[in-house]
Parts: C-alpha cells; structure tokens; sequence
C-alpha cells in the first residue's frame, strides 16, 4: 500500500508570489529577423538561441507563498536539462538511465515522440504526485520511462513579426526549434520529445520500494520541500 503523501510538499519548479516576471523592452533584434530584448545579453538566450523570460532568481526564505499552479522558468529548465526530479531536484541516481515521466492522462499511455513540458520525477515523488496533485489524482495519469528525452522546443509567447505584440491568448504556445515562430518565441518552458517509451505500471515501481522505503523517501522529500522550506 503506498503510505500516505506528507502534506505541504511545494515542488521544486513550483512558482512562489514574490517571483514575479522582470519586463524587459522587448524589440526586433539588430541584425537578424527574430524578437530579442533592448538590452539583451548573452544569458537570455539557451543553446538553441530561444529567447527566455527573465524570472526573479530569490533565495527560498524570499521568495513568498508557493504558487503551485504556477512553473517557475528557470527551475523548470534546469529540471529538464539536467533530467532532475521535478519535485525534490535530485539527480538521477542511475545517470544512464531511462528517467520516470509521469504524465496527466489526456489520451491514453505515453506514445513514442510525444513531447512535454513535464521533467522527469523520481519513484517517490511519483507516489507524492499521485495523491497532491490535483491534475493526477483519481488514476488521471500516465508513467513511463524513456531511453532519450531530447529538446524538442520551447512553450511561449509567439510574438507577431509586424507588431512585436504576442499573438492573442494566455495560454503558453508549444513552438519546434528550427520552425519559422521560433525566432519570434520568448521561451517560459523547455519541451522535451519522448523516444524509446516504456510504459510503467507505478504500482509495481511502488511494490519493489516497499512500504518502508517510500516512507523514509517522504519523509526525506518533506524534509527538503516541505511546507516552510
């Protein structure tokens, strides 16, 4: 049986209210056709040449309420660079690895080549996952582990060329690298392709834990992002 989740557990790319969204001038770059900002640097923009946000980088005793809703830019892009655990940060602990994704249930298991701006979490935090989060309980999820999660593109803002205003909406809009709105795309997400998918029974990864294990895993989980850390 899988022990029951410690209350409070706030996810490490879980947004915080005082972490609101710099705002810089936001203008079409000098030399080529693409969005950039009016004093841009060099760490604005990932590996792919994506612009990104600028998030309020604070130490955790600044940074507020926790917005569960919310995803923190920075934090979710370190999580999937480095294939962290959403939710506790650790790394993985077999580094060649497949990594656990587990996935809100919208059509079925994970497919081959799906993409998502969900990084990986480990088997304890699954067990959290499954019972905190609204958007997974009742059995509305979806597990498995992947040989090669390579950068897909981003999720953003799609800025119109013409008007250098976003494209109508709130809602983030998934963009490919390479494709022609990317140069116009100011990146909040890292979106990650999901290739050599094995689909993952969590009661069977919950079972080889044992009941003992996963309660000292929470209590280790609570203890490093738990309500008031």
């Amino acid at each position: 049986m899988l022990p029951p989740a410690p209350p409070g557990v706030v996810p490490y790319i879980a947004g915080y209210s005082e972490e609101a969204l710099l705002q810089p001038r936001i203008v079409q770059h000098p030399l080529f056709p693409e969005v950039a900002y009016a004093d841009e640097t060099p760490h604005d923009r990932d590996s792919f040449g994506a612009l990104w946000v600028r998030p309020t980088l604070l130490p955790k005793r600044r940074r507020g309420e926790p917005r569960l809703r919310e995803v923190h830019p920075y934090r979710q892009r370190r999580a999937m660079v480095n294939m962290m655990c959403q939710v506790c940060a650790r790394p993985p602990e077999d580094l060649d690895g497949p990594p656990l994704f587990l996935l809100r249930d919208t059509n079925g298991p994970v497919k081959e080549g799906e993409i998502t701006a969900s990084p990986p979490v480990c088997v304890p935090c699954a067990g959290i996952s499954i019972q905190l989060c609204h958007a997974l309980r009742g059995g509305r999820h979806v597990a498995a582990r992947v040989d090669h999660a390579p950068a897909w593109g981003v999720a953003g803002l799609v800025y119109d060329p013409d008007t250098l205003t976003p494209h109508p909406g709130k809602e983030l809009e998934r963009v490919e690298y390479g494709t022609e709105r990317a140069p116009w795309t100011v990146a909040a997400r890292t979106v990650v392709a999901l290739y050599g998918v094995t689909p993952v029974d969590l009661e069977e990864e919950f079972a080889r834990l044992g009941t003992d294990r996963l309660e000292e895993e929470f209590a280790r989980v609570s203890g490093l992002v738990g309500a008031g850390r």
